[in-house]
């Protein structure tokens, strides 16, 4: 499982177990998302998509791979 700041108060988790590798996260946000050579969803490194993309492309995923979380002060761990 992957979790990463991806700033502004917002962090991604990817659970490639879960990944079916639909690529709906990489049509959606594809500098935020793309698919290694088993077709799994992966993080890049940045500069990320705006967050309204990255929300859509969580919400979109039809395996529930990726979920998204507060980051920062008061934010749930």
């Amino acid at each position: 499982m992957t979790l990463a700041h991806i700033g502004r108060g917002l962090r991604v988790r990817i659970d490639r177990g879960r990944c079916v590798c639909s690529e709906t996260c990489t049509q959606l946000a594809p500098h935020t998302f793309e698919t290694d050579d088993q077709g799994l969803v992966t993080l890049l490194p940045g500069p990320f998509d705006p967050h309204t993309a990255i929300r859509e492309a969580a919400a979109s995923c039809p395996a529930a791979a990726i979920t998204l979380e507060a980051d920062g002060p008061g934010a749930a761990s």
